[in-house]
């Protein structure tokens, strides 16, 4: 039985440089309100089914403030609270852990705001198999496709993609040990993609759960009708798989 309070981080404080246009992909509307909405209502919906004590965190950048305040007041949207983010994805991470301060009894969720069918069973496996006392949490799915690793040259060999598989978020943690990844692993903390590999980089084992393949993360335009098809044509169940 959980303790503490589980906090949901929610990173949206990118600029969108590689999907193009005027606003970054996080505010863009998908199904009626901006992409970051679906993952702040799936955490509350979560939240309010389970009767976890919780708090959500949207993580910004300074320039963007102005911004979502409009879009909440032209939706009539309730903001949760709101950290300014830093230069790094990481930096953005470590701001927002700061504000919370989580301790020991308390679990942390990191999510990117660009992955807005993450769905509901899957927030659910995190955050159980965080309260069973796994200190960290990914979900992942193994890859299809045929992996090649790519070599100086340009040149590539081909790897064995049994070995080897495709993260997502939201990742899960034990609070105080991820507020302590962070502080142990600041110098080299640039390099790292995710909080997993901070996690791990500070001597954590890291568990894998079964991922979902409707998690997606909107990087390009296609991402975002492929969302949309998604939210048009599938089930609430087929989505929350």
């Amino acid at each position: 039985m959980l303790k503490g309070t589980v906090y949901f981080i929610i990173v949206a404080a990118g600029g969108g440089t590689r999907f193009g246009g005027d606003i970054p992909k996080q505010f863009l509307k998908l199904g009626g309100k901006p992409v970051v909405c679906h993952s702040i209502d799936l955490f509350r919906s979560v939240a309010a089914s389970s009767g976890i004590k919780s708090d959500i965190v949207l993580v910004l950048s300074e320039n963007h403030h102005d911004l979502w305040r409009k879009l909440c007041a032209e939706a009539g949207y309730t903001s949760p609270s709101i950290v300014t983010g830093g230069a790094t994805r990481a930096q953005s991470v470590e701001a927002a852990i700061a504000a919370v301060n989580p301790t020991e009894q308390d679990i942390v969720l990191v999510h990117d705001g660009a992955r807005p069918l993450a769905g509901e069973s899957l927030v659910r496996r995190i955050i159980d198999t965080c309260i069973s006392g796994t200190p960290a949490v990914v979900p992942a799915l193994k890859p299809t496709d045929s992996l090649m690793e790519l070599s100086n040259d340009d040149s590539a060999t081909p790897v064995d993609r049994a070995r080897y598989l495709a993260v997502q978020t939201p990742q899960g943690f034990n609070g105080k040990l991820l507020a302590e990844a962070y502080r142990t692993c600041r110098a080299d903390i640039a390099r790292m993609t995710d909080d997993a590999s901070v996690a791990y980089a500070a001597g954590c084992r890291v568990q894998y759960v079964e991922g979902n393949p409707y998690n997606l993360k909107i990087t390009n335009p296609a991402d975002l009708e492929i969302a949309e098809v998604l939210l048009r044509r599938c089930s609430h169940s087929e989505i929350t798989t």
